[in-house]
């Protein structure tokens, strides 16, 4: 690896000395990864270099070869026990400093820094599954609502990340804080991995506190519910798989946001499956932070500022999810919004596990769809949802038809085809998490370790090879079933 690349990393690395408060690790257990260890020694020399429009792109593209090139495979288990704690101190402090250059970077750094991020959180959460040894669970049998508090019962949890400035003895959100979340279904994972800019956010949460009272509330909007205000703790504990805390810079301009995005909550407004993010008489989670502060600053503050991008080659599979090609507002996209500040990243490491596996899955599902042509087809429970169960939400035969289906109880605004498309996606998902986490079972049971999701993909992708050849021997399948290219190819 050049000189280059470990000075621009260095650099980096310097600008967040002031502002780390974990505390580090003596030097000989940083020892165990080289790359880490050469940063040290560099820090000094570029502290005073600053971060411009010019040379942003060129110092993250040294960086993100850097971060990416970093490899875990070379290390014995006992090693990175050891010293995986310090290593999610220092790529933290990396995603700080990175974060803290945003204003004066360009619009192309920004989305580079996006992606940076993402790398950045895949080691993290590999280093720290592996660290903090938790027991990995299945997220679907877990009563989130019986667990400790996130954030709040630190006992309960392995450490999360927080700024130095940032009184953690017990932290306290702010009216205006925004949270990102991770929740734990499959279409979570489609939000996080169908833009170019790959993410682990599905969800926006906004912070409002009572200024009488001082007692903290959300505003959230979800598909099938809406807008609506929710107690802290009941949010902390809305299946979470991860949480970023992000603080604007202009508290006083978010502090009326957040009251203007409780007025939302108080009018009911409903979710907008559209996706029209210019009409706020419907809103996604991240329409109730963009329409607060739109509408808080007179138009003067439009967010995110840098809207992430989705290119999909079938037109067909964006309509059935109300999206379009072009930009398109993620929750992610407010993580590099330069007008807000990282202050707290918190990771559930019982189930990331299973949000990696999920990631991983519609990663592949996606590629499938841009590379290989692949086509989503109805099953037979997709048909039922979508012609039998939907239709009947809007009469009086509900009730008795959801009992004897055990149905969910589903929007009737839900689109049909988004409907269909959603079950689909879930079907050959739980299909493919069993194989995955079987996989990675035996993986881990014969090195001590996880695979990396670059050994997910691989997985996954074999997995496909071998589905796709039972399909064209006419045998059970558990992807092509639904999900295949079209006959003139795979013929």
């Amino acid at each position: 690896m050049s000189e280059r690349i470990f000075a621009a990393v260095g650099f980096v690395i310097a600008l967040a000395g002031c502002t780390s408060l974990s505390p580090r690790a003596p030097s000989s257990v940083v020892a165990l990864n080289p790359v880490v260890q050469s940063l040290q020694g560099l820090q000094e020399q570029f502290v005073k270099q600053p971060v411009t429009a010019e040379n942003c792109e060129a110092l993250l593209n040294d960086v993100g070869q850097a971060v990416t090139a970093l490899a875990w495979d070379p290390y014995s288990n006992e090693d990175l026990k050891a010293g995986g704690a310090s290593i999610l101190n220092h790529l933290w402090d990396l995603r700080l400093a990175t974060h803290q250059n945003l204003p004066t970077m360009s619009t192309k750094c920004v989305l580079q820094t996006r992606s940076l991020f993402h790398v950045i959180r895949e080691h993290e959460d590999y280093v720290g599954d592996f660290v903090y040894s938790a027991k990995a669970l299945d997220p679907a049998k877990i009563d989130f609502q019986k667990q400790p508090v996130p954030i709040f019962d630190r006992s309960s949890y392995a450490p999360y990340l927080v700024r130095q400035d940032v009184d953690d003895s017990k932290f306290q959100f702010h009216s205006g804080d925004l949270m990102l979340a991770r929740g734990i279904s499959f279409f979570s994972a489609i939000i996080s991995q169908i833009s170019d800019n790959k993410s682990e956010f599905s969800h926006v949460v906004f912070m409002n506190q009572d200024e009488r009272s001082g007692k903290i509330n959300t505003v959230e909007s979800y598909i099938g519910s809406g807008v609506d205000s929710y107690e802290i703790n009941f949010a902390l504990k809305n299946e979470n798989a991860r949480l970023l805390v992000l603080r604007p810079k202009d508290a006083a301009l978010g502090k009326v946001a957040a009251r203007d995005a409780m007025i939302s909550a108080e009018k009911k407004i409903g979710y907008d499956y559209k996706m029209d993010f210019a009409d706020y008489s419907k809103m996604s989670c991240v329409e109730v932070v963009r329409a607060a502060y739109d509408r808080a600053s007179q138009g003067q503050v439009v967010v995110p500022q840098n809207p992430a991008n989705i290119q999909i080659s079938s037109k067909d599979f964006l309509d059935k999810l109300g999206m379009r090609n072009g930009e398109m507002i993620t929750p992610d996209d407010l993580e590099v919004d330069p007008r807000f500040d990282l202050v707290l990243d918190w990771r559930d490491y019982r189930i990331i596990r299973d949000s990696r596996y999920k990631d991983a899955i519609l990663n592949e599902m996606i590629r499938w769809v841009n590379e290989l042509r692949y086509e989503f087809h109805d099953t037979t429970k997709s048909l039922i949802a979508k012609n039998i169960l939907l239709p009947s939400r809007s009469t009086r035969l509900w009730p008795l038809v959801q009992k004897l289906t055990g149905s969910p109880n589903l929007d009737p605004n839900l689109p049909k085809q988004t409907l269909g498309v959603m079950l689909v996606l879930n079907q050959i998902g739980e299909s493919l998490l069993n194989q995955v986490t079987q996989a990675d079972n035996d993986y881990i049971a014969k090195l001590g370790r996880p695979m990396t999701n670059m050994q997910l993909r691989q997985t996954l992708n074999k997995l496909r090879e071998e589905d796709l050849a039972r399909f064209k021997r006419h045998q059970r399948t558990s992807i092509h079933y639904a999900l295949r290219p079209p006959m003139s190819i795979w013929r």
